[in-house]
């Protein structure tokens, strides 16, 4: 038996009007620096009404999600290099 731990990071962006949510983001970092996008629209009407809004959020948001990459990658960088060998 053996247990196998593996590092994430989790990032989740709620887009709300008036504290209802209309869209939900996820983006889910390996701990290589790769990320998978996950997103919903949970109201459409809401979603339509305020489409130029919501795109500056994902955009606030995807650039939280490339922050959190670089940070990973700086890590990795720095960490020592096995030798192989």
């Amino acid at each position: 038996m053996t247990l196998e731990i593996t590092k994430t990071t989790k990032l989740v962006g709620s887009v709300k009007v008036n504290d209802v949510v209309i869209k939900t983001i996820t983006a889910d970092i390996d701990g290589k620096g790769v990320t998978t996008l996950t997103e919903w629209i949970n109201d459409s009407e809401a979603y339509a009404a305020n489409r130029r809004e919501v795109r500056k959020q994902e955009q606030a948001f995807q650039d939280a999600v490339y922050a959190a990459e670089d940070a990973i990658i700086a890590e990795l960088e720095a960490a020592p290099k096995e030798k192989k060998g």
